[in-house]
């Protein structure tokens, strides 16, 4: 049971909240107190105040999430086109960000959260809420349509596809393909594309498992058409390199230009890196981007007698940099697992494929001799060879090397947003069973994915990430309590110094902000 108390110091009062807890050690009841604040000036004109009647909600958290949807403008476009959904939409994007939990539990959390005008939605009703959303196509898009008309990305977009596996098998878009997580699942792909500007999402789209990537982008430029958008860059993922994939992008006409960052598994690549090693070391090809040195040579490379302009790039320091943290996660593994004797061959491939990264199995061998798991050496130095080297290429010319640098550093924001999706927002795995419930849901994770990165961009400018994560923010400013004393009486709980550096970093005011 708790109720409010106040304490008079120094000719001021103040308000503590008072819980009766039972102590199992020392076997008698105990008191918590948890300082509220000062007394509200409203507060003593009430003396018959019900106090066990005082109900304490989490406000921080939700005051920052409020205010990041109206900063990047997508609660407004929400109320126009949901005016009586949207703030169901925009709770369930809260829960996403902050819990990423499954649908029952929603009622609970959003019971703790100032939230007063949100219904409490069961499982049951957040599938039939979702179907709702998913059933209104021609919504979403003019959602869309208004949602990239105020983000304006007239200098490029990333796009890129990710794999959503499902365990549904009655969605029409369900199916058995390439899946980019190895789960042994249906799956659905998702393309989304990214504002070079903002770096905050505006469009995506679902496709079934089976399509492959470039179908993809044929269906994307429609919708941009409908969307208004012509003649502007994408900048396309790694995962999007093969010599089929490039010709088809070549080929999709005049108004679609593309860079491509090349990947090192194709040999034409690593022979333009060999041919190009000494000028790239060269004084004369270094130049200065963002206080670092890098390298640049110009050459063509040919694609089916299709040519194009190939940008190289070395970064001395990259180089290094890449070179440590690739041999010391691969000596953390060794020392891991070199005490274990494997027997066999396929012992040891089974205890690798078990234990070890896609990624970072194949620099691993087995020792005959030994029993013993070991360093392939010579995988791994083919692995080194490419450090710090990187190549882009594309169908537009004249190309400035500092926007093409520009356009790589910041290609791994789309990549940023799937990881969100994916393992911040719960989102890698869909437990909804129906087509339109499915549309729904991920409409609902895409406001989620724009209010997040919104968030991310603002602790990015303000050098957050040194201290804390998303969640971390989330939850500190959890603490911040909103205490209803009765109809007219509230309290904001006392704010912290590590709370107070949090709230100014995004240009914030609890009191005043907020239900």
């Amino acid at each position: 049971m708790s109720y409010i108390v106040k304490q008079k110091i120094k000719g001021k009062i103040y308000l503590y909240e008072v819980t009766s807890l039972w102590d199992k050690e020392k076997k008698k009841p105990i008191q918590k107190r948890k300082y509220l604040g000062p007394e509200n000036k409203i507060y003593t004109k009430s003396k018959n105040a019900d106090y066990s009647k005082v109900i304490s909600k989490n406000h921080g958290n939700i005051t920052l999430l409020q205010d990041l949807g109206i900063k990047s403008g997508v609660t407004e476009v929400l109320r126009k086109y949901f005016p009586l959904d949207f703030e169901n939409i925009l709770a369930l994007a809260y829960y996403e960000i902050s819990e990423a939990s499954a649908s029952y539990l929603y009622h609970y959390w959003l019971e703790e959260q100032n939230l007063p005008n949100i219904p409490k939605l069961h499982s049951s009703q957040i599938s039939d809420f979702y179907a709702k959303l998913g059933l209104d196509q021609k919504t979403r898009l003019e959602f869309n349509k208004v949602w990239i008309e105020h983000l304006k990305p007239i200098h490029g977009v990333y796009y890129d596809i990710t794999s959503v596996s499902s365990y549904a098998t009655e969605i029409d878009f369900v199916e058995w393909g390439y899946n980019r997580d190895k789960e042994n699942l249906a799956q659905i792909n998702i393309g989304m594309v990214c504002c070079q500007k903002t770096t905050l999402p505006f469009y995506y789209n679902i496709f079934s498992g089976s399509i492959v990537d470039v179908s993809t982008i044929k269906n994307l430029l429609e919708y941009l058409k409908y969307f208004e958008i012509k003649q502007i860059k994408h900048m396309m993922d790694r995962g999007f390199c093969s010599t089929s994939n490039i010709l088809a992008l070549n080929n999709l006409g005049e108004n679609f230009t593309f860079s491509q960052p090349l990947s090192f598994s194709l040999k034409k690549a690593k022979d333009l890196v060999t041919a190009n090693k000494k000028a790239l070391k060269s004084n004369k090809t270094a130049f200065l981007y963002k206080e670092e040195i890098v390298h640049f040579v110009k050459s063509k490379i040919t694609f089916d007698s299709e040519e194009f302009d190939a940008h190289i790039f070395f970064n001395e320091k990259a180089e290094l940099e890449q070179r440590h943290a690739f041999l010391a996660k691969l000596m953390e593994i060794e020392s891991k697992y070199n005490q274990i004797k494997l027997e066999t061959n396929q012992e040891f491939e089974n205890h690798v494929n078990g234990n070890i990264s896609e990624k970072t199995r194949k620099y691993f061998k087995w020792n005959k001799k030994t029993k013993k798991l070991e360093k392939d050496l010579k995988n791994i130095e083919i692995h080194l060879n490419n450090q710090g080297y990187f190549i882009v290429i594309g169908n537009e010319n004249n190309l400035d090397k500092h926007e093409i640098l520009d356009n790589y550093r910041n290609k791994d924001m789309i990549e940023k947003i799937f990881d969100v999706m994916k393992n911040e927002t719960d989102g890698n795995r869909l437990r909804v069973h129906s087509d339109m419930a499915v549309q729904g849901k991920l409409f609902v994770k895409f406001i989620a994915l724009i209010l997040y990165m919104q968030m991310s961009k603002t602790m990015k400018e303000k050098k957050m990430f040194d201290k804390f994560s998303v969640k971390e923010v989330l939850l500190e400013l959890r603490k911040i309590k909103k205490i209803f004393i009765d109809e007219n009486i509230t309290v904001v709980s006392e704010i912290t110094k590590k709370q107070k550096q949090i709230l100014d970093a995004f240009g914030l005011d609890v009191n005043t902000h907020g239900y």
